[in-house]
């Protein structure tokens, strides 16, 4: 008698198991892509008026971070930076997903080695190899980015900030840039870690960052809410979107 209970326990086990990897897998494929987060604020929904808060906030929705040295010195950085180690080919997923990020040698037009690690886009960059920053938005509104590199302001040459750049993205737009005021973009040779521990506004040689706020022209929408078909069945995360659980 027991061992007839267990057999029809296990098969029971077996079924349900069955079936809900048969519902992920069917469900997994049709869930709809999140929105961004600035897209689910209820404070967007201004009627028509450009002046409300993520159109005009000074706080970037997002910054994306690079750290670049030489091939040795960036795979010791890494380590110890201690997180999981994930070679890009071409595109970086960054932040939540508002934007992808690649950066180019300018000579051959290949993407250079670059490495994800701890929310951070490692880069193997050789001293004075010109290389091109890449950024794509994914997002169906418009963006404003602030570019920082090496401490300067890639607009002005002044000192390098966190704040609301006049550089824009259009929507599913990108952003390509080889030069700033004082010439072509180049690796620096850098002589010590302090790159990857640097959290300040303006950075410091080695660090690129780009600030990333919602164009305060933006059109107006809205309030979003997520849809029954963006909510992961059985409140697993969707396979394969890691991004937007940052």
């Amino acid at each position: 008698m027991n061992s007839g209970n267990a057999g029809r326990t296990s098969a029971w086990i077996k079924a349900v198991a069955a079936a809900g990897i048969g519902l992920l897998a069917s469900c997994g494929s049709n869930i709809a892509p999140l929105r961004s987060a600035w897209q689910q604020d209820p404070n967007l929904f201004h009627h028509g008026f450009p002046a409300y808060q993520a159109q005009t906030t000074t706080t970037p929705h997002m910054v994306a971070r690079v750290v670049y040295a030489a091939p040795d010195q960036i795979a010791r950085m890494m380590e110890r930076q201690g997180d999981v180690t994930d070679a890009q080919r071409g595109f970086a997923r960054m932040g939540d997903g508002t934007v992808d990020l690649a950066v180019q040698d300018v000579a051959s037009g290949k993407w250079i080695e670059s490495y994800l690690c701890g929310g951070i886009l490692f880069v193997a960059g050789l001293p004075n190899q010109a290389y091109r920053i890449v950024m794509k938005n994914r997002t169906p509104m418009p963006l404003q980015v602030g570019v920082g590199i090496d401490g300067k302001d890639a607009e002005t040459g002044g000192t390098a900030s966190l704040g609301r750049g006049n550089l824009r993205v259009d929507k599913r737009g990108a952003l390509v840039m080889d030069h700033t005021p004082h010439g072509p973009l180049l690796f620096k040779t850098i002589r010590s870690d302090a790159a990857l521990f640097d959290a300040s506004p303006q950075g410091c040689t080695g660090v690129i960052q780009l600030a990333v706020f919602l164009a305060s022209d933006a059109p107006s929408i809205g309030p979003e809410k997520l849809r029954a078909s963006q909510i992961a069945p059985l409140g697993f995360f969707p396979i394969g979107r890691p991004e937007q659980y940052r």
